[in-house]
């Protein structure tokens, strides 16, 4: 889902995905500033975002991974089919991990905004 307002990261591990342990799954619009989180698939947000109007080079995912669910500690895992095709443009290779800090520091901003 698109997120039109913040929404609690309590609430997100609470509506779980599907997923064993704790990961949720979101794709971002750099551009845009929107995040589409909680499908089961970054493919399924990535075509969310597509028909919000989101162009393909502006889309980048990821993982939020509950170290502990308890005490919500997290770490931000930048591995997503999405990423493939941006880390081509960015000239850093084709594999799913994002490796530019800047856009890393970027995209984890506008998570923040929305993932609070």
């Amino acid at each position: 889902m698109i997120l039109t307002e913040k929404k609690p990261l309590r609430e997100l591990v609470g509506e779980n995905n599907g997923y064993p342990g704790a990961l949720i799954k979101f794709c971002i619009d750099r551009k845009k500033r929107l995040v589409d989180v909680g499908e089961e698939m970054h493919y399924d947000m990535e075509l969310e975002l597509y028909g919000a109007g989101s162009d393909d080079n502006d889309i980048f995912g990821g993982n939020i991974v509950i170290d502990d669910v308890e005490n919500l500690k997290v770490h931000l895992e930048w591995q997503a089919h999405p990423n493939i095709e941006r880390n081509r443009m960015l000239g850093i290779g084709r594999g799913r991990f994002l490796t530019d800090q800047g856009v890393i520091d970027e995209l984890t901003d506008i998570l923040k905004e929305w993932v609070v």
